[in-house]
């Protein structure tokens, strides 16, 4: 389904690079792109990002009318990836992945050398929403449920997390404190591992996002309890939104496109217009959909927006979790 709407080394070099670095002169977008186009992933191969990013480049070759290579630029918990990005000539010929780590770790992470505000907004290419899920036989049966257990028991539940400054423990975070209630936070390395405690009653409450809970929800492996947004269209079928309920958090990952500040307006309206194809090709959006990722996408100005409340938020959720 697609949704549009028009550690310490790599810190060090990334700011090295960022105070060393000039970025080039911004040229003219006579006949963009008249060379292959670089998407820098900055995470390793084979996880989510990589994922999404290679099918981008995949179906917005043609919609590009150029060729589209991916490199992986990874270490400093993305900022090795992300300087060198924001770094490039503003030409159009260097694109880059911003996904959640963007957001949230300026916020968690001192010293952290580039933001949102360092690129160009292209194209945002989805957005699951962050999910509770508890297993079947668990007896908490609704969000209400939850609340009213965790304040029977202060800090006896535990909720499973991808680990410290995540944005499933910022969202947990930031809903424990405006339930008003007092968890235990689980780390696990990633969401899946949190998942599968939670399938064997290790811990009380996974957090993950959508598209990694979907299939355990699907087979009944684990219950859902709510899904962190207030769009319907992002939520799952008989499974109540927790801004129903009265609580608003905003702490969902995402993936999108950005280019280097100061990319030309002529070179941006052909790297959105290709971004806008591409979010609306049916074989993009099948591709997504086999992984569990669906499209949801917004475009220039209106995915900076969304940016820059997504920036936000985490900084809220930061403080709601005492980090």
């Amino acid at each position: 389904m697609t949704f549009i709407h028009n550690r310490r080394a790599g810190y060090t070099a990334a700011l090295a690079a960022l105070a060393l670095c000039a970025t080039a002169p911004a040229v003219k977008a006579d006949s963009f792109p008249s060379k292959p186009v670089e998407l820098v992933i900055p995470f390793a191969q084979g996880g989510g990002t990589d994922q999404v990013g290679r099918i981008f480049a995949q179906y917005a070759q043609p919609h590009l009318g150029g060729d589209i290579f991916v490199s992986n630029r990874t270490g400093g918990s993305g900022a090795v990836g992300f300087s060198h990005g924001a770094l490039a000539k503003a030409d159009g010929y260097v694109i880059t992945m911003i996904v959640t780590t963007l957001a949230a770790a300026p916020h968690t992470i001192d010293g952290y050398p580039v933001s949102y505000k360092d690129f160009e907004p292209v194209c945002l290419l989805s957005a699951p929403p962050a999910i509770l899920a508890v297993h079947p036989d668990s007896g908490i049966t609704s969000l209400a449920d939850l609340v009213k257990k965790a304040k029977a028991e202060p800090g006896k539940l535990t909720f499973g997390t991808a680990g410290p400054g995540s944005n499933t423990h910022l969202t947990g975070a930031a809903f424990a404190t405006q339930a008003g209630i007092d968890v235990r936070f689980v780390p696990h390395k990633g969401s899946g591992p949190a998942l599968t405690a939670a399938y064997g009653k290790h811990i009380n409450v996974a957090i993950a996002d959508k598209a990694e809970v979907t299939p355990w929800h699907k087979d009944g492996r684990l219950k859902v309890l709510t899904v962190f947004s207030d769009d319907p269209k992002t939520g799952i079928k008989g499974v109540p939104l927790a801004s129903a309920d009265g609580f608003k958090v905003d702490i969902g990952s995402f993936r999108g496109i950005g280019a280097p500040k100061g990319t030309p307006p002529e070179v941006m309206k052909v790297l959105v217009e290709a971004c806008r194809k591409t979010a609306e090709d049916k074989a993009f959006n099948d591709h997504m959909e086999k992984t569990g990722t669906e499209t949801y996408a917004l475009f220039g100005e209106e995915f900076g927006a969304w940016l820059k409340n997504k920036h936000d938020s985490f900084g809220e959720a930061v403080k709601a979790a005492n980090m």
